[in-house]
Parts: C-alpha cells; sequence; structure tokens
C-alpha cells in the first residue's frame, strides 16, 4: 500500500482551519451574495461528493435519512443566499452523517467575523442543564451559573436549534461541551444580534436578568485561548507519576516526533528504575494526531506484542470523478483493488508486505513496558488517533478509566482532506478512508468509549477551575 494514500489523522477542534484563508472581505456574512440557482447546483454536487467517497456515511444515518435531509435543504433555497445561510445548510447535511471529522470549514465565516459582536460567553452541559462558562475577566463571576434564557428564548431550545450544523461522533453526547467553548460563534450563525439578555439561576437559586454587550469574536478567542504543551510528565513522589497527552499532533513531524520518542523514554526509564507501583494518564481534550506517537505510548503499556489497525479501507474504487474537488488533489491516489478485500462494505487494505506501512504489522511491546497500576482520565475531547489509543487499551485490560464518555472509539474516518465546492469556494472536510482497529473483542457503544467510573462535573468548577476528576483520581492513592 502506497503511504501516500492514508492521509494523517487531523483532527476538528474549535479552530478548525482557521489558517484556511480563501480571503474574501467582500462581500460580507449577511449579504445576499450566493445566487440561488448556482447554489442548488453546487449543494447537488456537495451531496454528490459525499455519497461517492464517505467510508462511515450510513454508520448513524440510514441513506434515508440523508437523503430526506438533502431533499428538504434543497428545496428551502428559495432566493439568493449569505455565507452565513449557506453555512446553516451546508453544515447541516454534513453534521446529519454524524461522524466527527466531517464538517464545513468555519476560516472563510470566522475571518469575517473577527471585529463583530458575538455573545460573551461559552456554555457548558452539566446533566440536563446549561450554565454560564468562559468569558472575560469582568464576567468571571458569572461562570457556573445556570442559563435559562438568551434574548427571550428557552436555551434547550436554542441548542437544539443549534445543534443540527454540529458535527459530532454517533450518539456521543460529551462531545458538545468541546464544541460549546466556541458557542459565540455558533450563537451567531444561529442569530446575528449582538445584544444580549440572559436569564439565569443566581447563587441564592434566584431567577435573575442581566442585559449584555456584545463582545468581538477575536477578544472573546483570545479570552480563552489557553497555551498548553502537547506532552508533559512529573513525579508527584517516587510511587506516583502523571503523564498528559494533550494532543498527538506531535507524531507528524519527525523532529518533534523524535523530541516526543525521547521523552518517553526517559519518563519510563525512570518509571522503571523507581519502580513507580501509579501513574496517571490524562488524555482528556486530546482530540487525536498522529498514530506514530499514540502507537509508540502504547508500546510501554502493553505487556504483549500487539497489533494496531486491521483496515484501513475507501469506499470509492476509483478517484478520477472526485480528485478534482480536493483542495491538494496530488495527495489523493489511485486504490489498487488487486490489493484490497471487500470488508464492512469497504475496499480494504488489511495486510502489507512490511517495507511501508508499519501499521498492519505486529507491534513489538517495549521491554521495559511499564507493569504498576494505571489510571486514565477521559472526556468528550478524546476524539480520533486517541479513541484508537484508548480502544487499544480496553481491549487489552489496560488501566481503568474515569471521566466522562469519549467521543473517539476503536474506528476513526479520516480527517486531513478538504474538498473546495467549484462555486461558493467553500471548503468541505470530507473522510476518504476509514480506520478500524485491530480489537476483536472491544463492544462498539454508540456514544462512545464509556468510563470505568462517570466523574461528573459540578457547575461551581467552572468557575473556581477546580479539577474534580484529577482530585478524584489522586485521593485513590
Amino acid at each position: 500500500m502506497n503511504f501516500k494514500i492514508v492521509l494523517p489523522f487531523l483532527f476538528l477542534t474549535i479552530n478548525l482551519a482557521l489558517g484556511q484563508s480563501i480571503a474574501l472581505k467582500k462581500p460580507g456574512l449577511l449579504d445576499k451574495s450566493l445566487k440561488k440557482d448556482s447554489v442548488i447546483a453546487e449543494f447537488s454536487e456537495l451531496y454528490h461528493l459525499t455519497n461517492t467517497i464517505h467510508p462511515g456515511q450510513f454508520m448513524f444515518c440510514s441513506k434515508k435519512e440523508f437523503d430526506q435531509t438533502y431533499l428538504s435543504l434543497k428545496n428551502s433555497i428559495k432566493t439568493d443566499l449569505s455565507l452565513v445561510e449557506y453555512y446553516q445548510l451546508t453544515a447541516t447535511l454534513m453534521a446529519k452523517i454524524k461522524d466527527g471529522h466531517t464538517a464545513v470549514d468555519r476560516g472563510r465565516i470566522i475571518g469575517l467575523l473577527n471585529d463583530r459582536l458575538v455573545f460573551p460567553f461559552s456554555i457548558y452541559k452539566i446533566k440536563d442543564h446549561y450554565y454560564l462558562d468562559q468569558s472575560s475577566q469582568e464576567n468571571k463571576e458569572y461562570a457556573g451559573l445556570r442559563i435559562l434564557k438568551i434574548n427571550g428564548k428557552d436555551i434547550n431550545a436554542v441548542v437544539n436549534d443549534i445543534k443540527q450544523y454540529i458535527h459530532l461522533e454517533g450518539r456521543n453526547e460529551t462531545g458538545l461541551n468541546v464544541r460549546f467553548s466556541n458557542f459565540p460563534f455558533y450563537y451567531f450563525i444561529y442569530n446575528q444580534t449582538d445584544k444580549f439578555e440572559i436569564e439565569y439561576v443566581d447563587r441564592n437559586n434566584h431567577k435573575q436578568k442581566s442585559e449584555f454587550k456584545g463582545m468581538p469574536f477575536k477578544t472573546y478567542t483570545s479570552n480563552i485561548s489557553k497555551k498548553t504543551e502537547p506532552l508533559t510528565t512529573e513525579f508527584r513522589t517516587n510511587n506516583l507519576a502523571i503523564l498528559k497527552f494533550r494532543s498527538f499532533e506531535n507524531g507528524y513531524n519527525e523532529s518533534d516526533r523524535k523530541i516526543a520518542e525521547k521523552q518517553l523514554d526517559r519518563f519510563f526509564t525512570q518509571l522503571d528504575s523507581l519502580k513507580t507501583e501509579n501513574l496517571i494518564i490524562d488524555l482528556r481534550d486530546n482530540s487525536g494526531g498522529s498514530a506514530d506517537i499514540a502507537n509508540y505510548l502504547f508500546s510501554y503499556l502493553s505487556s504483549t506484542p500487539y497489533y494496531y489497525f486491521d483496515y484501513v479501507g475507501a469506499k470509492y474504487k476509483s478517484v478520477k470523478d472526485w480528485k478534482h474537488y480536493a483542495q491538494y488533489p496530488d495527495n489523493i491516489e489511485e486504490i489498487n483493488l488487486s490489493e484490497t478485500k471487500f470488508k464492512d462494505g469497504l475496499n480494504c487494505y488489511t495486510e502489507t508486505d512490511g517495507t511501508d506501512d508499519w501499521w498492519l504489522e505486529l507491534q513489538q511491546n517495549k521491554p521495559n513496558f511499564y507493569k504498576g497500576k494505571i489510571s486514565i482520565l477521559i472526556n468528550g475531547g478524546c476524539f480520533s488517533t486517541t479513541g484508537h489509543l484508548l480502544a487499544l487499551m480496553r481491549e487489552y485490560k489496560i488501566g481503568k478509566f474515569y471521566g466522562e464518555y469519549s467521543q473517539g472509539s476503536n474506528y476513526s474516518n479520516a480527517g486531513g482532506q478538504a474538498f473546495v465546492l467549484p462555486y461558493s469556494k467553500t471548503l468541505v472536510w470530507i473522510p476518504t478512508f476509514q480506520y478500524r482497529m485491530r480489537t476483536p473483542h472491544f463492544i462498539n457503544d454508540p456514544k462512545g468509549i464509556k468510563p470505568d467510573v462517570e466523574i461528573q462535573t459540578e457547575p461551581d468548577d467552572l468557575r473556581t477551575g477546580f479539577d474534580r476528576r484529577m482530585d478524584f483520581v489522586m485521593n485513590q492513592y
């Protein structure tokens, strides 16, 4: 199998492709600049492209449901559309598939949105309620308060409308909080106002109303941005160590990967030397990245050799009719059907000759693999390659999971390939391959991977920053 066929696992975070610059400053976000007939024709192209290449299109959405959604959206186009209106249509169609790697790129809209006034809070779901969360420093006192209404509309109704164009994996629910860290963007797509009356419940359990001016979107994103290292390690005591992996993105670049591998080598050598009995692996909010570095970590956790992928599969048989849509068509090559097996409705690579791709070959665990007690922290931000890693841990009965459902699981549809719609120049992320782990005993759950011990965030944690899940695990020792 040619290496170039398998696209790297890219993760779709709240900052999805901010760097993409189809930098049109005019027309504006709300100008009806997209002509009705051209939009209808292009929307049909998107529908047919998706049907042709998406490898997991009908895992959680039937063909009948997808077709009904497509026809309903297409028939709703009665006039020329603005960029925001067209985003609503395309994002709704893509979100119907229920795949976290399938989305409409937001970069163009964000580029035009930066100076606009938007809703000044993120929101956070706890059980069946929504709470105000991140904002500016002067609004910190509102964090953790239960929100009831925005501009007179019940928050549940608002969220239900917005969820139609938010991409999540399968029936997962915990990933919604990841998306809603960027709630001001989604609320703007839903309602383009710049003044907000919020009804909420105060700390004395009384209903209150407050009016807020909008916040410039770039100010909001600056306020909530946090710089974190992808990999950190620490020894709390000689008998307790913590490994935090916030991203596997550092595996894409060879030099970065070598640095991360050496860091893991030093850490596990020290664990072995000290005979450290307890290890906490914190994978929360790790939305994926390179399989190389995730596999390298797992080789220190497994007591036996193991396999990584079961197969890499594609829905299509040839690229010639759709390759021209790709943003980077040179990254797409023909499949050699003589080398594939038809499995799960896909043309799958299931083995190699041992000279190109490692992920279908037997993997060797490290001689100094970790032998102590392992606790793993997970949440709805665990996605893509991180789901693969968690599935391997579950398959080989490694560690105990704490927190909430992951969004990722033992399969993943590929990220990393965008397609340019010819009229509007909208970028749409549609997977071309599906990667499934060799985990024969893994029990699939459409909500993701369930923790062994569920630990719920409490509303006041949003205000104080208390890490309830880490605290719970630390108190086990």
